[in-house]
C-alpha cells in the first residue's frame, strides 16, 4: 500500500492516476502524424496486361512491371522516332509516346489506350509518396460523387463541348455537365454511374502522395461507353481532397 497524508491508496488507483496524467501530457502536445502506405487496388490492371501474369505484393515490384512486355506488341505512329513503330512494354511507351501518338490500325485503339493508362498509373504508384495526412472519406465511390467531384471527370465525346465547359465559370462540379440517371454501386471500389446516353464505371486503381505535399490523394480510372454504340474510352485522374470536402484534379490522362 502507499499513503498520502496518512491515508492509504491501492497501488490499482495510484497506476489510473499515474495514467490519466500520461493521456492528459499527450493531449496536451503535438498530435502524431499518422503515416499513409502507398496501395493499389482493383482498379490497378497492369499486372493482368502482361504477357505473364505478375503478382505485386510490394511496392518495389511495381518498377518491374514496366519493363515486362505487354500480352502483345502494338504497332503505332506519330511517336518520337520516324515513322511506325511497335510498342511492347510500358518502358517502350513512356520512352516514344506523343500526344499525336495513334494506332497504325484503328480497331486498336481501345487496346492501346488500357495499356497506356496502366503504364501512366504503374509509373504514378512507383513514385507516390507515404503521406502524412489524408481528408479521403470512406467510402471514396458514393450515388454523391458527381456532385462532389470536379467537372473533368464528366463524359463528354465532343471536343467542342469539353473546351466550352471549361471555360464556362458556373461548371465545377461533375453532374454540372452530366446527369445522372442511375447509380449502381458494384463494390466500395466499382461504382457505374448512369447518365444521358451513356455509362460511366468508376474505379479505385490506388492512393498515395502522387503530388509531394504530404496530402494522401487517390487514382481512379474512368470507363466510359454510349448507350448503343461502339465507342468506348479509358481515363486516368488523381484527385485529392481537402479538410473542407473540396476535390481537385491533381493530373488527368484523356
Amino acid at each position: 500500500m502507499f499513503s498520502v497524508k496518512g491515508k492509504d491508496i491501492a497501488p490499482a488507483v495510484v497506476l489510473a492516476l499515474f495514467l490519466s496524467l500520461l493521456v492528459g501530457c499527450s493531449a496536451g502536445g503535438v498530435e502524431e502524424k499518422r503515416a499513409y502506405p502507398v496501395l493499389w487496388h482493383s482498379g490497378f490492371k497492369m499486372p493482368e496486361l502482361l504477357s505473364e501474369h505478375v503478382d505485386v505484393e510490394r511496392r518495389d515490384q511495381l518498377s518491374g512491371l514496366l519493363s515486362k512486355n505487354w500480352y502483345a506488341s502494338i504497332d503505332v505512329t506519330n511517336t518520337r522516332g520516324e515513322g511506325e513503330e511497335a510498342f511492347s512494354n510500358c518502358e517502350e511507351f513512356l520512352q516514344g509516346v506523343t500526344p499525336e501518338t495513334r494506332t497504325v490500325r484503328d480497331h486498336e485503339m481501345n487496346a492501346f489506350v488500357e495499356l497506356a493508362v496502366m503504364c501512366r498509373a504503374t509509373e504514378l504508384l512507383r513514385d507516390a509518396d507515404r503521406s502524412s495526412i489524408s481528408y479521403i472519406p470512406e467510402p471514396i465511390l458514393t450515388d454523391s460523387s458527381p456532385d462532389n467531384f470536379p467537372s473533368d471527370l464528366a463524359f463528354e465525346t465532343s471536343k467542342t463541348e469539353s473546351e466550352e465547359n471549361r471555360r464556362d465559370p458556373e461548371v465545377k462540379y461533375w453532374s454540372d455537365i452530366n446527369e445522372i440517371r442511375n447509380v449502381d454501386v458494384i463494390s466500395p471500389q466499382v461504382v457505374d454511374f448512369y447518365t444521358t446516353g451513356g455509362l460511366q464505371r468508376l474505379e479505385l486503381v490506388g492512393r498515395g502522395d502522387f503530388d509531394g505535399d504530404g496530402v494522401e490523394d487517390v487514382l481512379i480510372s474512368s470507363r466510359d461507353s454510349v448507350d448503343g454504340g461502339s465507342y468506348q474510352h479509358l481515363r486516368l485522374f488523381v484527385l485529392s481532397v481537402d479538410a473542407e470536402g473540396d476535390w481537385r484534379t491533381i493530373k488527368s490522362y484523356q
